[in-house]
């Protein structure tokens, strides 16, 4: 029972991480004349993306922290600081240096958007990738391996589903709604971000475990 609440932990973490909720603004904006087919389109590129750039940080990320003698307990109490700092930008606004910040775009083609800046770094930014190649680096195996695979495919499909239905959230949230749930979001990913500092420091200082 501990290890699933410990996987449901996790699929909440990288969820709340990405946080489709974010994208809704732009995706609204940059896809205000287009056509329902065209939007469910730049929806699924975006959330494969997202599926592909977290895929590739679960695989490869605890191989690079190897490469660079990285150990774990640093990587976890680094990786908590990080995701405190953007969940403190989600709470308070964005900052120009954060990691939601959007580069101006002014390109005529609204699919472009799709990749660049939605997926990365609006979604699969600094703060989820981090978070899966933690998450990653503590797998105990292949069976763990293919579970949170398994979480990254849920959260891709829950990006999907999100930006799918942008416009009826849009209608009932309207944009004060957004920014509520978006600080809510923060103040979640900043008890996981505590959690992960502490975690950290009991790794790298055993005497604060007893």
């Amino acid at each position: 029972m501990e290890e699933v609440a410990y996987y449901i932990k996790i699929f909440i973490a990288i969820f709340v991480l990405v946080n489709p909720m974010e994208g809704i603004p732009l995706f609204l904006t940059k896809t205000a004349n287009l056509s329902q087919s065209e939007k469910v389109m730049i929806t699924r590129k975006t959330s494969i993306a997202v599926f592909i750039v977290l895929l590739i940080s679960l695989y490869l990320g605890r191989y690079l922290l190897e490469a660079f003698g990285i150990g774990i307990p640093a990587f976890t109490l680094s990786g908590g600081i990080i995701i405190f700092i953007i969940a403190l930008d989600m709470i308070f606004g964005k900052s120009n240096s954060g990691d939601k910040s959007l580069p101006d775009d002014n390109r005529e083609d609204p699919s472009d958007i799709a990749i660049v800046p939605l997926a990365i770094p609006l979604m699969a930014g600094p703060g989820a990738i981090s978070g899966v190649i933690l998450y990653g680096s503590k797998s105990s195996g292949i069976e763990g391996d293919i579970i949170l695979t398994g979480i990254v495919l849920l959260v891709s499909i829950a990006a999907f589903i999100s930006l799918n239905a942008a416009s009826r959230l849009e209608t009932v949230l309207k944009p004060t709604g957004i920014k509520v749930m978006t600080k809510v979001t923060g103040l979640l990913i900043a008890a996981i971000a505590v959690q992960l500092v502490f975690s950290g420091l009991q790794q790298m200082i055993p005497s604060l475990s007893k």
